[in-house]
Formats: structure tokens, C-alpha cells, sequence
């Protein structure tokens, strides 16, 4: 079975056979030689403070390519790491450290040890990535990923969409965000696939980045092929357009299509399996032909759907080992249950119908409305909160909050202490001051009711 090690001997292979080859572009183009070097000092500096078989890393607080070199380090050292977001707030970090058993934190500062409050489990210890996503309750939960299933979901991507080593892959989604791992991470690791770095949410940028002579790919999301109607592009080298993390409108992959030619092609995953589905059809316009039609099973993956729901069942051996914590449902001998419904056509394709769990999903992000919640409940002066996700015609889904408060708290008092707690996409977009939370006639929450108060608001953040 691979170790993490391997994936960073996979990596050296590569790099050394072509020292010279520039692997990340962006401000400064990054050789495989640099990256390497980098990769080794920071080895270094793990050793130095203990990493080895059986550490938890977390990566956090770090710029792209120093990312790189820090998660392949980690590799290196034979551990696991945690890849959190750049832009995570540091109470965040604070609950990821504490639940998910981190012995060390690596930052654009260095490297420093921790005390974990709570023994990693021996999954994680056996993990080469801990992916996170937002459990039920809104605490960070850990999914728990080997080298040889990392592995096998970049096989099944590299395979399905024709990834090669002479394509570039724009990188606007972050490296740390599971979709990033599994599109352009991994493809840099395993193949030597190079990267482009750009401002994901600067039109101009992103529009330039599309419009490289060479071979490039782009694994978008739907808000980011909204923003790039915002400027002239030119796309000559762009030969495969990606778009997962969020429903697919088929206005967005219509006026996409009108203006460059080429296809958004649907593509659906999870942190807990990797790559799912995706729209490997001729003409690429599976989005168009049905909402929420995502394709068909990437090559060694099966989907099925279970129960009266239709939940989509996912097998194949880039299914996650499982969560960290015992305590948390999904994987069932070897497949995970996902909280998708849908349908299958007579061509295999899948159709995503709706979800069966409370997460909300921004723009790709699965976020909890209960950790928003409890972070307006632990306020002063918030004597009430609730949060519900609501329809967003760029994002897919964004976050309502209806607020109970003491009259001397204003809407600034909130964001400011939302923005301090939590990151960015976690903030509600649309917030109302309301007299009390309307419940229905079980004493639950009247979503239904929170919804048409916050539909008729028109002030957001």
C-alpha cells in the first residue's frame, strides 16, 4: 500500500527529469528544480521539530507555492497533512488543531509544535491528507485519505479528462480545496502537469490567464465563468472547461458557450470520494440538455441509487478510509452514502434531484448553518439567531440570517464579529432584525417563513 513518502518520490521523479521545467506560474514562475529545494528545507524544518510517521501537519496561513513545497514536506517526513484554506479564521484553526489532533502547524512563519487536546485516531495517523469539511453541528470534521486512494482519484481524472503533462491547469480554485487537490495538485505530483496561478474573483486576470497559447485546462466553479462575462476573452491555447462544486445553470453554460465556443463541462465529486461523474460526451453539453445533469461515472467508479430517495452511493478505491471521528456516519463497506438524491438515464448519466442534508453549498464550499448560528448566539446582545440557505443565482446556494437582538446592536456589530470568527464564505450575504424567530405549530424553526422575510429584504453584505 502507498505511503505519503511515495507521493513525494513520485514527485522527485518528475522534477528531476526535467529540473528546469517551470511547474508554477504566477508573480515568479517557481522551476521543478526550486520547488524542490523548497520542498527540502522545509523538510528540514519538520524534522527538526519531530515530524515523522504518524504526525498531523497543518498547512495554514500559506501562499500557494510555498504550499506546495510544505505539503510535499510533509510527504517527505512520511505525515499526514491538513490543508485548510488560506482565508480560514484563526478561532477556525483554533477547532481544527483541537478536533482533528494536529501535532504541528506549518505558516508562511515556519513551523511550530502543538499540544493536541485529543489523540488522533489511527486513521488519520495512517492518512497522507485529512480533507475538511463542516460536520452536522458546524465543527470541523476530517475525512481521512491514503496516498493509494489520492492516487487512484487522480488516475480517474487524468484518465477521464485527458490531463497530460504538457497542459496547463488554471488554478483560480484554491490548492487546498478539495477540487483544487484533485484537479491540479495531484496532476503536478503525479505527472509534472503545470499550474497557473491567478486572483480567482479579478475578471481581467482570469480572462488573460484563459487566453495562454499553450495546452491549458480550467477547472472552474459556476461563479467564476459568471465573472469572466465581464471581460474580453480570447481563449487559443484553453481546450477543456471544468465546472463542479456548485449546480451548473444551463444559462451559465449557454452564455459561456456563446462567447468562446467551448463547453463547460459538468463535473461532480465530494471530499469524502473524489471525482464522482463528469460530462465526457462529444459536444460536452450535458448541463444544457438537463439541469443538474452532472455525466457519467469517471472510469473505475460506481454510482448507484439507494433507498426511497435515490441517494447517490459512490464505490471505487478513491473512497476515503472515512471520517476521523468514529461517531460519524456515510461509509458503508467500502462506499460512501452521499446526501445527494438523483436519477440515472438510460446513458448512465447522472442527474442531481437534491440533498438530504442541512449543509449549505457556496460557490463549492459546504458550510453548516448551525456554526454560523452558534457564532451569532455567542455575541452579546443576540438573544436569538437562525441561518437557512437560500437560492443564489452566481454562488449555487448562500446564507440568511434572521437576528433577535437587544436594540442597541446594529447589523455593523454583527458582521464585524462574524468576519473575526469566521471566514469569509461562512458570513451571511442577507441579514434581518426580526422581533422574535418564527416557529411552526412543533415549536421547530418555520424555515419556509424565514425564507420569504429574508426573500424580501433587499439590503445585503
Amino acid at each position: 500500500m502507498p505511503a505519503p513518502r511515495d507521493l513525494y518520490s513520485l514527485f522527485t521523479r518528475h522534477a528531476s527529469a526535467r529540473p528546469d521545467r517551470i511547474l508554477i506560474s504566477h508573480a515568479e514562475s517557481v522551476t521543478s528544480r526550486q520547488l524542490l529545494g523548497e520542498a527540502e528545507r522545509w523538510s528540514g524544518r519538520l524534522h527538526d521539530v519531530g515530524v515523522g510517521p504518524g504526525a498531523i501537519v497543518l498547512l495554514a496561513g500559506l501562499e500557494e507555492t510555498a504550499f506546495m513545497a510544505a505539503l510535499l514536506a510533509t510527504w517527505a517526513r512520511d505525515a499526514a497533512a491538513i490543508p485548510a484554506d488560506p482565508l480560514t479564521a484563526a478561532p477556525e484553526l483554533e477547532r481544527i488543531r483541537r478536533d482533528l489532533g494536529a501535532t504541528h502547524h506549518v505558516s508562511q512563519e515556519g513551523v511550530a509544535r502543538l499540544e493536541p487536546s485529543l489523540p488522533a485516531s489511527s486513521m488519520a495517523r495512517g492518512a497522507a491528507v485529512i480533507k475538511l469539511t463542516s460536520g452536522s453541528t458546524g465543527s470541523p470534521r476530517g475525512i481521512a485519505v491514503t496516498a493509494g486512494q489520492l492516487l487512484a482519484d487522480a488516475g480517474h481524472l487524468i484518465e477521464a479528462m485527458g490531463i497530460t503533462s504538457e497542459d496547463t491547469n488554471i488554478a483560480a480554485i484554491p490548492l487546498s480545496y478539495s477540487y483544487g487537490f484533485g484537479n491540479l495538485v495531484m496532476p503536478l505530483v503525479m505527472q509534472g502537469s503545470p499550474i497557473l496561478l491567478v486572483p480567482s474573483l479579478a475578471p481581467e486576470p482570469l480572462a488573460a490567464a484563459l487566453s495562454i497559447d499553450r495546452p491549458a485546462i480550467f477547472p472552474g466553479v459556476p461563479l467564476l465563468f459568471d465573472v469572466l462575462g465581464m471581460s474580453p476573452l480570447a481563449p487559443r491555447g484553453l481546450r477543456l472547461c471544468i465546472c463542479a462544486g456548485a449546480p451548473l445553470s444551463p444559462r451559465t453554460a449557454a452564455s459561456f458557450l456563446e462567447r468562446t465556443g467551448i463547453p463547460v463541462r459538468a463535473f461532480y465529486g465530494t471530499s469524502e470520494t473524489g471525482g464522482i461523474t463528469w460530462d465526457g460526451s462529444a459536444d460536452g453539453l450535458a448541463a444544457l440538455a438537463e439541469e443538474g445533469c452532472v455525466g457519467a461515472p469517471l472510469p473505475g467508479v460506481e454510482v448507484s441509487l439507494e433507498g426511497e430517495e435515490r441517494r447517490v452511493v459512490v464505490r471505487g478505491a478513491a473512497v476515503a478510509s472515512g471520517y476521523t471521528a468514529a461517531e460519524e456516519a456515510g461509509f458503508v463497506d467500502g462506499a460512501f452514502m452521499t446526501s445527494d438524491t438523483g436519477s440515472l438515464d438510460d446513458r448512465g448519466r447522472l442527474t442531481l434531484t437534491g440533498r438530504l442534508s442541512s449543509s449549505v453549498n457556496i460557490a463549492g464550499r459546504k458550510v453548516s448553518p448551525a456554526e454560523v448560528e452558534r457564532c451569532l448566539n455567542s455575541l452579546d446582545g443576540v438573544r436569538a439567531a437562525a441561518v437557512i440557505g437560500m437560492t443564489d443565482e452566481t454562488r449555487g446556494e448562500s446564507l440568511g440570517a434572521c437576528v433577535v437582538a437587544d436594540g442597541a446592536l446594529q447589523r455593523a456589530d454583527l458582521l464585524a464579529h462574524l468576519h473575526a470568527s469566521l471566514a469569509p464564505w461562512k458570513v451571511p450575504r442577507r441579514i434581518i432584525f426580526l422581533d422574535e424567530i418564527p416557529s411552526t405549530s412543533r415549536g421547530k424553526v418555520d424555515t419556509a417563513a424565514l425564507r420569504r422575510r429574508l426573500a424580501a429584504e433587499t439590503s445585503s453584505t
